[in-house]
């Protein structure tokens, strides 16, 4: 079986697509579907999107240009995404505008390399995951600060609440949970104590 490295030699990166897009059509251009509204973010349950849909028209006026959409999640969980999630969005919009565009000339797969490594990239996190101890500390310090204004267990339960939803999502390491649980039960039991 071909490593996944070798895998990607299957696929298209997006400069190659933009380059023979080029070439095909040198007066086409890549755009916004919608340039009132190049993005948009959406909440999709508990997850968080950066959407962006492109077109590649082929020359200035062309009535039917290719779109192509993409989303990536906010905030990325990997090297490949973090702190870059709408370019990655883009990139990945106007890779699928492009083959959209072409659709009669390519034979390769729509999604371009970027898109493959950004998923495996994904699925190695969700099987091995690395959080930043910086970005923990000031979660778990937020944390920490709203335990120890609570004034009732309603409020301490609340808190419970968004870190179960913190620890399904994988924003929070076990480590911060572990603390974060401590500090509530803690806090529960000086709120128990001064209503004794």
């Amino acid at each position: 079986m071909a490593n996944y490295d070798e895998r990607l030699g299957d696929y298209v990166d997006v400069p190659a697509r933009i380059a023979e897009f080029r070439t095909k059509h040198p007066e086409g251009s890549l755009q916004p579907a919608d340039p009132t509204s190049p993005y948009r973010v959406e909440k999709i349950g508990e997850k968080t999107y950066i959407v962006v849909v492109a077109a590649a028209y082929r020359t200035p006026d062309d009535a039917r240009p290719g779109i192509g959409m993409a989303y990536e999640q906010f905030p990325g969980r990997t090297p490949y995404t973090k702190d870059s999630e709408l370019q990655n969005a883009e990139t990945s919009a106007w890779g699928r505008a492009i083959v959209a565009a072409l659709a009669a000339d390519t034979k390769r797969s729509v999604a371009s390399q970027e898109e493959v490594r950004n998923r495996q990239a994904d699925r190695e996190w969700e099987q091995n995951p690395v959080w930043d101890p910086l970005e923990q500390e000031v979660l778990v310090t937020g944390f920490l600060a709203e335990l120890e204004d609570a004034k009732d267990e309603a409020q301490i339960k609340d808190i419970g609440r968004r870190v179960g939803a913190g620890k399904k999502a994988r924003e929070l390491s076990p480590a911060s949970v572990d603390r974060i649980t401590q500090a509530a039960a803690a806090r529960k039991a000086e709120l128990n104590g001064a209503a004794a």
